[in-house]
C-alpha cells in the first residue's frame, strides 16, 4: 500500500499541470521511476487487462460446472401451405392448412464431470392453433421431464479441461507478476541508458570547454614557438572531435529521453532528470536456494506441466475416437394434451425415451492406428523436450545468481578506478599547464577519465539490471527476504 500510494503521489505531482511541470523539473531515482512505470505505464496497463482476461476465462470454465438455467421457446408461428395426402386406396389428394404454433421450455441442465454426461429437468407448454372454419386450439404440457444423455468410451473433454484450466489461471497470476518485474527490468535498462546518456553530454561539454581552453593555449605556445605545430594541430582536432562527439551525445539523449519517457507514460513536455543510485546492495544469494525460489515460483515450472498435460490429453482423444464409442439417452416424465389449458394438467400421462446409440469403426485404411502412433510419439517428443527445457531453465537461474555475485565487487573495482581516473586527469591537466607533459599525454589522460565514468555506470548498469533479471527469475525480493505478491484480484 505505500508503495502504491509513493508511486501515485509521484504521478500527480508530474502530470498535476502540464505547464507548470514543463517549468520545473523532476529528478527519479531508479525505484521512484520504477514505481512509476508499474502505475503509468501502457506496458503496466497491458498486463492489468491480461490478467483481468485470464480472470474471466476460468471465470467460464467454472461456470460450465454448475447447473444452468435456460428459457426456450418459440414465438407464435403462421403456417398455411398446401401439402400432398396419401388415402387408403393410394391416390394422392391435396389438403390445406393454416396453423399456428407457440412453446415455452424452461430447464435446468448439469454436466457430469467425472464421466463427461449431461442431466437435465426441463418443464414446458405448446399451443397449436388450427383455422379451418372454426378456430380451434390444443394444448401439449410437459410437467417434468428428467433426461440423461450418457458418452461411453467417449473423449471426457470437461474433465480434461477441469486439469487444464485451473493450471492456466495459475499461470496467468504468476506471469502478472513476472510482467510487473519484466517492466522493472526493462525501466532499469532504459534508466540507465537515459543516465549513460546524460553522462556523455556531460563528458562532452566539459571536454568542448576544456579543449577550446587548450587549443588557445596551444596557439599562444606556437606562436613563441614553445610547442610545434603538429601539437597545435593535435589540440584543434581534439577540440573538433570534442564538438563532434556533443553533438552526437545531444542527439542520443533526446532518443533516450523519449524513450524512458515513453516506458513510464510520462507526457513529452515534463522535463525530468535521473540521479545514479547512490549504492549497490551487497546480497549473498545461494545458488541452491535461488533454484529452490525459480522452480517453485516461475510460471515457467507450471507451463512444463500444461505442456505435458495437453500432450497427454492428446494422446487420450487420439485413442478414444478411434475405439469403439457408444451414447445412452434417457428421459422419463409426465405429458398431457387438452383442448383447453384449464384441463392441461389433469391426469398427467407416463413419458418415456430410451436410446443407446453406438459407433464401431472397421476399416479405415489405417487412420485411426496412425493418428494414435502420432500422438503417442508427439506425447513422448514434449516429454524430452520438457525435460531438455527444464535443464536450460535450471541453468540459466544458476548462471545468472553466480553472475550476479561477481557484479558488487565489479561496481566497487569500477568505483575506484573512476576516482582514480578523475584525480590523475587533473594532474595531467595542470602539468600540462605548467609545460611539464606534452599535449599527448594529457589526452591519454582524458579519454581514460572519460572512459572510467562511462566505465561505471555501466557497471552500476549491470548489477541493478542483473538484480532485476533475477527478481524476475525467482519471484523474489532478496532485500525483503520476501516472495513478490500482487493482487491479481483486480
Amino acid at each position: 500500500m505505500n508503495k502504491t500510494f509513493y508511486g501515485i503521489t509521484i504521478i500527480i505531482l508530474l502530470l498535476l499541470s502540464n505547464n507548470a511541470i514543463a517549468q520545473s523539473q523532476r529528478i527519479l531515482t531508479l525505484e521512484q521511476s520504477i514505481e512509476i512505470a508499474k502505475q503509468n505505464s501502457p506496458l503496466a496497463r497491458a498486463a492489468n487487462f491480461s490478467i483481468i482476461s485470464a480472470k474471466w476465462r476460468y471465470k467460464s470454465f467454472r461456470a460450465d460446472l454448475l447447473p444452468s438455467l435456460t428459457l426456450g421457446g418459440d414465438a407464435p408461428n403462421y403456417n398455411k401451405s398446401i401439402f400432398s395426402n396419401v388415402q387408403d386406396d393410394g391416390t394422392v389428394t391435396f389438403s390445406s392448412r393454416t396453423q399456428s404454433e407457440a412453446s415455452v421450455d424452461l430447464s435446468v441442465q448439469q454436466n457430469i464431470l467425472p464421466t463427461g454426461g449431461n442431466l437435465s429437468l426441463s418443464s414446458g407448454i405448446t399451443r397449436l392453433g388450427i383455422f379451418a372454419g372454426e378456430n380451434t386450439y390444443l394444448w401439449q404440457s410437459t410437467p417434468l421431464v428428467a433426461s440423461i444423455r450418457q458418452p461411453l468410451f467417449q473423449f471426457n473433454n470437461l474433465k480434461w479441461r477441469n486439469k487444464i484450466e485451473p493450471l492456466r489461471y495459475q499461470i496467468a497470476q504468476k506471469q502478472y507478476v513476472e510482467d510487473m518485474e519484466d517492466l522493472a527490468f526493462n525501466t532499469t535498462q532504459s534508466f540507465f541508458d537515459f543516465l549513460l546518456a546524460k553522462i556523455n553530454i556531460e563528458v562532452a561539454e566539459f571536454n568542448v570547454t576544456v579543449n577550446d581552453s587548450i587549443y588557445n593555449i596551444s596557439q599562444g605556445r606556437y606562436q613563441v614557438g614553445s610547442i610545434a605545430e603538429n601539437d597545435l594541430l593535435q589540440s584543434e582536432l581534439a577540440l573538433r572531435n570534442a564538438e563532434t562527439s556533443l553533438t552526437t551525445s545531444r542527439l542520443n539523449f533526446q532518443r533516450a529521453e523519449e524513450n524512458f519517457k515513453a516506458l513510464l507514460g510520462i507526457p513529452d513536455n515534463v522535463s525530468i532528470e535521473v540521479s545514479a543510485p547512490e549504492e549497490a546492495p551487497i546480497l549473498d544469494i545461494d545458488v541452491d536456494k535461488a533454484l529452490e525460489l525459480a522452480q517453485e515460483n516461475n510460471s515457467t515450472s507450471l507451463e512444463f506441466e500444461l505442456n505435458e498435460i495437453q500432450a497427454n490429453q492428446a494422446y487420450d482423444q487420439a485413442r478414444k475416437q478411434a475405439g469403439f464409442s457408444a451414447t445412452i439417452q434417457a428421459s422419463y416424465g409426465l405429458n398431457q394434451t387438452a383442448d383447453s389449458f384449464d384441463r392441461l394438467y389433469e391426469d398427467p400421462q407416463n413419458r418415456q425415451f430410451f436410446t443407446l446409440g453406438f459407433d464401431i469403426p472397421i476399416f479405415n485404411w489405417g487412420k485411426n492406428t496412425a493418428e494414435i502412433q502420432a500422438a503417442r510419439n508427439q506425447q513422448v517428443s514434449t516429454a524430452n523436450t520438457i525435460e531438455y527445457q527444464k535443464l536450460q531453465f535450471d541453468l540459466n537461474v544458476r548462471s545468472t545468481v553466480r553472475e550476479f555475485s561477481q557484479l558488487r565487487s565489479q561496481v566497487g573495482l569500477a568505483e575506484i578506478s573512476d576516482e582514480i581516473a578523475e584525480r590523475r586527469y587533473e594532474v595531467a591537466k595542470n602539468r600540462y599547464l605548467i609545460g611539464k607533459i606534452d599535449i599527448t599525454n594529457l589526452f591519454i589522460a582524458q579519454n581514460e577519465k572519460d572512459s572510467a565514468r562511462r566505465s561505471y555506470i555501466q557497471s552500476l548498469r549491470n548489477y541493478w539490471t542483473g538484480y532485476y533479471n533475477l527478481r524476475r527469475l525467482t519471484l523474489y525480493d532478496f532485500e525483503a527476504n520476501a516472495p513478490i505478491v500482487l493482487d491479481t484480484d483486480l
